[in-house]
């Protein structure tokens, strides 16, 4: 058995007395019990609004609430806390850097993006381009599932101002080259990068990668929901003018007009998500004690365990699964005249728990002539115990099918 599993309460949890095999990570991890102590002690004896309070609690949860910025800003290498924004997620993280851009943008200019991409990262730059009357270039995948990084920088030329891409696809777990892509094209470009998928299983250094922005959710690293991060370099947030306007996001109100605080909280407004963020300050503590970057060959073993057990089976599409490219974690697959949300469904029976769906990526998936697909998706508490249960309830799922 897989230890760290004893750390995550849910997987006690039995559903038809079937114990609970999760793997459907992408969509969401589950939390450690370390997260959920810290939560629940920060509500039951520090709580209180951040900023700008003179009494204890006020002190004691803005120092709590800053040192999760802190911890952020080491957990990516960024090079100063004034770079990391609190969101409410990286879809409220996107949509601030593309709305935050328009006014640096203007009829003619190119955004670039792939068919790999979550619909996150694809709408809010779709509806800048309508509103802006820019060019939107999206990159094709191959027939396979799998995006090129030469397809990408050979469409980024002058005119090509954004280019907004995932680090890894959601879908197929591909982990594009984000250093080889941002350092072939135009340095005047601003890159954009959906980390989403790729913060939970690699090591990020944003001054190694070189982007401009970075994007990622507490939720899908083994923190709460509602909250995630926003990476700008500080130069460029300093030039951009936020969205939203309120309270704690100025310096200055007067009858007429108004001046914006310095960062980080230039992009804050409003009350913060505080006790989400002092859990997910404890969940990125918790992966780098666990040495989390450490499991990324389990899952890439993991995965390949899968697609060659899948390929057993009579009948079946593995999405996006050439072994010569880089990928981990997830495994999207369908079985020919079975429906996916049909096989979740079923699994759900034995009390595995995977995903059903087209995956917030209906450009991909129509590339492919699919309606959607299962998928199957790793984190740090699977093991190939849960690759053998899961296939051997597969095998009774598609009897029942029949």
């Amino acid at each position: 058995m897989n230890n760290i599993k004893l750390d995550f309460p849910i997987l006690d949890k039995k559903i038809r007395d079937k114990a609970i095999t999760y793997l459907d990570s992408a969509a969401s991890t589950q939390k450690p019990k370390q997260v959920i102590n810290s939560i629940s002690e920060f509500l039951e004896n520090s709580y209180e609004n951040v900023h700008r309070g003179m009494n204890s609690l006020s002190i004691d949860a803005t120092d709590l609430y800053e040192k999760s910025r802190d911890v952020a800003k080491n957990f990516i290498n960024s090079s100063s806390t004034n770079e990391i924004i609190f969101t409410r997620g990286a879809t409220d993280s996107i949509n601030i850097i593309a709305n935050s851009l328009a006014e640096h943008l203007k009829e003619g200019d190119k955004i670039v993006v792939t068919e790999l991409e979550h619909h996150s990262n694809y709408l809010p730059w779709m509806n800048l381009c309508k509103k802006l009357g820019l060019e939107l270039k999206i990159i094709p995948i191959s027939k396979d599932g799998i995006l090129s990084e030469d397809d990408i920088i050979n469409n980024c030329d002058d005119s090509t101002k954004v280019l907004s891409l995932t680090h890894m696809s959601n879908v197929t777990g591909q982990i594009l080259d984000i250093k080889k892509i941002k350092k072939s094209i135009n340095k005047d470009t601003y890159v954009a990068v959906d980390g989403c998928q790729s913060i939970a299983h690699l090591k990020i250094d944003v001054k190694d990668l070189d982007c401009d922005f970075y994007s990622f959710s507490s939720h899908k690293l083994y923190g709460p929901s509602g909250i995630g991060i926003m990476y700008g370099k500080e130069d460029i947030l300093n030039k951009l003018n936020p969205p939203t306007l309120g309270g704690g996001m100025i310096n200055e109100v007067s009858s007429n007009d108004f001046s914006y605080a310095m960062l980080p909280n230039k992009f804050e407004p409003g009350t913060p998500s505080i006790e989400a963020a002092i859990g997910f300050k404890t969940a990125m503590e918790y992966l780098n004690n666990n040495n989390y970057q450490d499991y990324f060959l389990n899952e890439k073993k993991l995965r390949s365990t899968l697609i060659k057990a899948l390929r057993e089976f009579k009948d079946v599409d593995i999405y996006g699964s050439n072994e010569d490219g880089n990928a981990t974690s997830i495994v999207s697959f369908n079985i020919k005249n079975q429906n996916f949300n049909d096989i979740a469904t079923f699994l759900d029976q034995y009390g595995i728990m995977i995903r059903g769906g087209h995956h917030c990526c209906q450009p991909f998936m129509k590339k492919l002539g699919i309606p959607g697909s299962c998928r199957v998706s790793f984190g740090i508490y699977n093991d190939l115990n849960d690759i053998d249960h899961f296939i051997e309830s597969l095998k009774k799922t598609l009897k029942l099918l029949q």
